[in-house]
């Protein structure tokens, strides 16, 4: 949908550049320094989001409260197999960037038919003892311009690369613990994204309609949107 949008909008691609300077919000002074600007970058990401938290009055009360009552069924992570594991690396997107010195996505593919069933026995360890690489935690941020003065750091968003076989590693657990989502109707049937089959596209056309039943009873119609990123 959003590549119909951008075409009928005349919308360039954008590009990403970065800062040759950057404001220090500490002693108010600029710096071109490469790992200066880094720091300040990192600084200001990991600390937004709790100042951001610490600025929101917290309710007095839950009015609200969400009655939930789950499955009778407990989780099981069923171990893979080299070829589930192949069928994930035919699915990843080459256009997807990678961290530095990481295996580029297409050469994973070129050579899925070696590393399969070695990537197989890795996951199926960490499935059994459960845990998680370090290795594969670890992420490159980048800083990604939003808007406005290119020296002020809080205009700039993260973005956050993985390593491709944290990618696979993750598709793997994320299809075992959807298909036990699915399974136990976890989900409500008013969520439309991440949903396998299901697009945001059916959340407006559903909101359309509900605008046109309205109408014709005579109703006024008012939606609220929230965004909770």
């Amino acid at each position: 949908m959003w590549k119909l949008i951008d075409t009928l909008t005349n919308s360039q691609v954008k590009t990403h550049s970065y800062p040759n300077k950057l404001l220090n919000p500490i002693n108010s002074q600029h710096t071109g320094n490469p790992e200066k600007m880094a720091n300040i970058f990192n600084d200001y990401f990991v600390t937004v989001g709790k100042h951001i938290a610490n600025s929101i009055t917290p309710p007095c009360s839950n009015k609200y409260p969400v009655a939930y009552n789950g499955p009778d069924h407990s989780f099981i992570l069923h171990e893979t197999f080299p070829e589930e594991v192949e069928a994930v690396i035919n699915r990843l997107l080459e256009c997807k960037s990678v961290r530095m010195n990481d295996i580029p996505i297409h050469i994973l593919k070129l050579c899925k038919n070696a590393l399969s069933p070695f990537l197989a026995q890795i996951f199926n360890h960490c499935i059994r003892k459960g845990t998680y690489p370090k290795s594969l935690k670890c992420a490159q941020v980048v800083p990604i311009h939003k808007g406005g003065q290119k020296d002020f750091c809080n205009n700039y968003r993260p973005i956050s690369l993985l390593s491709p076989i944290n990618k696979i590693f993750e598709k793997l657990l994320c299809s075992r613990l959807y298909s036990y989502i699915e399974q136990h109707n976890m989900l409500s049937t008013n969520q439309y994204g991440f949903k396998s089959g299901l697009s945001t596209f059916l959340t407006v056309y559903d909101i359309h309609e509900n605008f046109l039943q309205n109408k014709e009873k005579g109703l006024t119609t008012c939606a609220v949107f929230c965004d909770l990123s």
